[in-house]
């Protein structure tokens, strides 16, 4: 479902026909796209059990005359800090290491992995910048989270981790998040330099999606989880000029 309102959202954007008006005197509609990069610092329940976060996104969306902003975006949060040191202590030997089915010792890397869905409404302010397109915007969304613990076993060599039996270790956890936005959003007059940049908070209200999980028992506990970060953003607008009129004597 996601994915389709994805789809519909973003092709709508890019069959609006904007002019290319003089940014520097008039507000006007500007459809885009928005990659963007966050170091994000986790807490509450997330910062439990995972470190430094990154984040990347992607979104759509429209910031309309009236400088209201309306976005629909993605974000991949990616890392390799786990500090729940437990995970796998039921396959680890009293020497702490975990043995594979030849008996010998064995590597198991371990990486967070997660997405956050988000629906953003937002006002800017056109009190600094070079033009009434630009300045100070502050968003709200709402969307999902989810995240899991990523588990590289090569070769399938240790039975309890293969992939029929990675879900009942890789604490899947999902759910509603919120998410608030405060930074600085900036147009150019020549339509050429186009970014943003400013604090980004989010707020997931998520639980385990697994019955069970190995070394930890029943998992559909309820979770507040939290991030903060930095957000930077490379704009891309999506312009159209008018046609040239044509007189006639």
């Amino acid at each position: 479902m996601i994915k389709k309102l994805t789809f519909i959202f973003s092709f709508s954007i890019l069959t609006v026909v904007v002019s290319a008006q003089n940014l520097k005197d008039t507000i006007i509609s500007i459809p885009f796209i928005n990659l963007s990069y966050s170091p994000q610092i986790p807490g509450a329940d997330f910062g439990k059990r995972f470190g430094f976060t990154n984040s990347i996104g992607l979104s759509a969306g429209v910031k309309t005359a009236k400088n209201w902003t309306f976005e629909l975006e993605g974000s991949f949060l990616f890392g390799k800090k786990i500090k729940e040191d437990s995970l796998l202590d039921f396959l680890q030997t009293d020497e702490g290491y975990i043995i594979d089915q030849y008996g010998d010792a064995v590597n198991v890397l371990l990486f967070q992995r997660g997405f956050t869905e988000s629906f953003m409404v937002g006002k800017l302010f056109p009190v600094i910048g070079p033009n009434l397109n630009s300045g100070i915007v502050v968003k709200f969304g709402a969307g999902f989270m989810h995240h899991k613990i990523r588990i590289e076993n090569q070769d399938d060599k240790v039975p309890a981790l293969t992939k029929a039996n990675l879900v009942y270790v890789d604490r899947l956890t999902m759910g509603l998040s919120l998410k608030q936005y405060i930074g600085y959003q900036y147009f150019s007059d020549r339509k050429l330099v186009n970014f943003n940049i400013g604090l980004e908070f989010t707020e997931g209200f998520t639980q385990g999606m697994r019955d069970y999980q190995f070394g930890y028992g029943e998992y559909r506990e309820n979770r507040t989880e939290f991030l903060m970060g930095i957000r930077a953003g490379w704009v891309f607008p999506i312009y159209r000029k008018t046609p040239e009129e044509f007189y006639l004597d």
